[in-house]
């Protein structure tokens, strides 16, 4: 029994004391390397790609997630509360009751109640009534309506409504982040899509008429019930009104840019109705074969017009409207608008390959022309 203790005291052998420091050390040197990687990963230090004196360019993928949609968030929070569903009923036989004939959507653009939205949501309606995101109603009073345009403002007698303003559409770019905000369907209350703008200045025609505007081109998802709704950047401002869409298409909706919104609320509040300058010609664009396509082709001056009392003659191309470049019948239209009946506007017309400036005094277009 002793041998057998003696001889398993003698199998235990001790291990050295530079093993165990070497150990250590390899365990140290491993801590920090990746306590170092791990502060590189999180940019805390430099990487080691980076020499001395130079700072450390920032990668795309390095960003943290979600700066985009903190700003969505925080700018959905600001308007959300300012869009309204507007439903608009219709008298019924044959008790006259009033049955809801449509819903679309409207935006609050001053904190004493003015209320934008499309025309045809409004168009034919008895009654029509506004539900804010609070779930409070109002009996809104249609102060006007423009047809040429699609637009209508409303009017609501409430408190603590909150409003949004009316931003700058000619500063609107391409490529720049916005977002739809409006009732799709008439049900799917306070819905936002998020897109892009897709193209600026598209042309749209008013029915039966001469007349034509441009529209904002956005891929954001757009329905039967975001009429009347706002087109928002990332500041929170309406760059445009949600209109239509292109029907058979996916991702082409269309939206009246602010800067237009803004002159038929001003004759609206003013005057019920928007006052357009007229200047007694019929035109068209230029045939699609020419490259690049330049100016409007006068088709007929009416006779005893300010425009033949100016000088003007068919066949003349209007290429400017005071600083403005004119390429198509909606640019002009749209330049004119800046204009009021009285107002002396300065064209530049085209004429036997000769360039002249040419002022007319515009006249008064008469309602819904």
């Amino acid at each position: 029994m002793d041998g057998q203790d003696h001889c398993s005291w003698q199998g235990k052998r001790r291990v050295p004391l530079w093993y165990v420091f070497v150990a250590g050390l390899c365990g140290v040197l491993a801590g920090f390397l990746l306590l170092y990687f791990f502060l590189c990963r999180q940019g805390a230090i430099p990487g080691p790609d980076v020499l001395p004196g130079e700072e450390r360019q920032e990668d795309p993928a390095d960003r943290l997630p979600g700066e985009e949609d903190r700003a969505t968030v925080d700018v959905v929070g600001r308007v959300m509360p300012a869009v309204v569903a507007v439903n608009c009923y219709i008298s019924a036989r044959p008790y006259d009751q009033l049955i809801l004939s449509g819903s679309g959507s409207g935006a609050v653009i001053s904190e004493d109640g003015y209320i934008i939205t499309n025309q045809h949501v409004i168009d034919g309606a008895a009654k029509v009534m506004v539900v804010t995101p609070d779930y409070r109603s109002f009996e809104a009073k249609i102060i006007g309506e423009d047809k040429l345009t699609d637009l209508a403002l409303l009017k609501v007698e409430g408190t603590g409504l909150i409003h949004i303003p009316l931003g700058n559409s000619d500063a609107v770019q391409v490529g720049e982040t916005v977002l739809a905000v409006g009732n799709p369907l008439g049900f799917l209350k306070h819905t936002v899509t998020r897109g892009i703008i897709s193209a600026l200045e598209r042309e749209v025609r008013s029915a039966y008429s001469q007349y034509a505007y441009t529209y904002i081109q956005t891929d954001a998802v757009i329905n039967p019930g975001n009429s009347g709704g706002p087109l928002v950047n990332l500041k929170g401002e309406v760059i445009g009104i949600n209109s239509a869409k292109i029907s058979g298409a996916e991702g082409i909706g269309l939206a009246i840019p602010a800067n237009t919104v803004k002159r038929v609320v001003d004759d609206l509040k003013r005057d019920g109705r928007v006052r357009r300058p007229q200047l007694g010609i019929w035109v068209e664009n230029q045939p699609e074969s020419l490259s690049p396509r330049r100016g409007v082709n006068i088709k007929e001056v009416i006779a005893g017009s300010t425009a033949e009392a100016a000088g003007l003659k068919d066949g003349d191309v209007i290429t400017a409207v005071g600083e403005k470049e004119i390429r198509y019948v909606a640019q002009l239209f749209d330049a004119l608008l800046n204009y009021y009946p009285g107002e002396r506007i300065e064209l530049t017309v085209e004429r036997d390959g000769q360039s002249l400036e040419i002022a007319v005094v515009a006249g008064e277009a008469a309602p819904e022309e």
